[in-house]
């Protein structure tokens, strides 16, 4: 163990600030497992993965869970009002460098009958409590006001393109997965992003074989993610509806209604404004679940039919902690660094 008792007293007073206000906003803190045996199925996150043995010697795989979402969205569709939990998560084959870990701290809220643009304000109170908790006298790109750039605004200005014209063009304003035409517009856009990362000359590799998504995320993390301003929080909103997540779709536009929180260029934190259309649900399922064990499409159903219009947010604590402290990396809260002995 390193000691380093400054770590473990802002870390608590972090959390300390997060509950007081979370519970004087009315929320429910609630705690719930760190196993289940039927996660979300999402095609980019590796699970780690147990077994639960039976007396008679015969067993099933438990998953650690990636985020608390699949419980929370749980208690939400079970008659739950707005709610949050402070918690371990765990996620396989990350890269272990200065800002990823395998086990980490998430903050998850949703607030029923609150949209995405609710939950930036709160990211931004949440981001003030974490200063005072911490006694922070961290500049503007830690303690500023929340600016928001648009996913088109980036890639116009950094990749030199407007991404919602090409969105457009290909067919992908104002229809999902379940419609007809949705599969030739999604060939059409990835053809798209195989002749930018051409023009453009960047590593490629085997982008005939690559999906939308993956195209999509080539481009974004080689042009426009290192170049988004750091002079404050930035919330990069309006991202592509045709990349597979649980965030909504903003009707009669091509954009997801989610945003991503930036500090001093580091990922922070995820918002949607939540899916609760049990067909579109299901589609996500199917389409994401051969990459996964085998989902319990229960799940779906009892979000479609029971979980009120809410969004969600999910933050790193560790990192906005670290970043809040004025730390280039995680080392300073790695009080057990088991990393440090383990293979990379």
């Amino acid at each position: 163990m390193q000691f380093k008792p400054e770590a473990i007293i802002e870390r608590a007073a972090m959390y300390r600030g997060i509950r007081d206000y979370f519970d004087n906003c009315g929320y429910l803190e609630v705690d719930t497992p760190l196993l289940t045996d039927s996660p979300i199925p999402e095609s980019h996150i590796e699970l780690f993965q147990t077994r639960k043995v039976r007396p008679d010697g015969t067993s099933y795989p438990l998953y650690l869970v990636p985020s608390p979402e699949i419980w929370l969205k749980m208690a939400l569709a079970s008659g739950s009002s707005s709610l949050f939990q402070i918690g371990r998560c765990f996620r396989n084959g990350e890269q272990m460098d200065k800002w990823h870990r395998n086990e980490f701290t998430m903050l998850e809220w949703y607030g029923v009958d609150k949209t995405s643009g609710d939950n930036l304000l709160v990211m931004q109170e949440i981001i003030k409590v974490t200063l005072h908790a911490v006694n922070s006298e961290a500049g503007e790109e830690v303690s500023g006001n929340i600016r928001e750039i648009s996913m088109d605004e980036a890639f116009r200005e950094f990749a030199g393109f407007s991404l919602e014209s090409a969105l457009e063009e290909s067919g992908l304003s104002g229809i999902n997965r379940t419609s007809p035409g949705y599969p030739a517009s999604l060939a059409d856009i990835s053809e798209f992003f195989r002749s930018r990362l051409k023009e453009k000359n960047l590593p490629s590799g085997d982008i005939d074989r690559e999906s939308a998504d993956d195209l999509f995320h080539r481009l974004f993390l080689t042009l426009v993610e290192d170049a988004l301003p750091a002079d404050r929080p930035l919330a990069l909103t309006h991202w592509p509806a045709f990349i597979p997540t649980l965030a909504r779709g903003i009707p009669d536009t091509p954009w997801a209604d989610r945003w991503e929180l930036y500090i001093r260029g580091v990922e922070v934190a995820n918002c949607y404004g939540e899916e609760t259309d049990e067909e579109l649900l299901k589609n996500y399922w199917e389409n994401e679940s051969p990459e996964k064990p085998d989902p319990d499409f229960r799940w779906p159903q009892l979000i479609g039919r029971g979980m009120p219009s809410c969004s969600g947010t999910a933050v790193g604590l560790d990192r906005l902690l670290a970043l809040v402290r004025g730390d280039d990396s995680l080392k300073g809260l790695d009080l057990f660094p088991i990393h440090d002995n383990m293979p990379r």
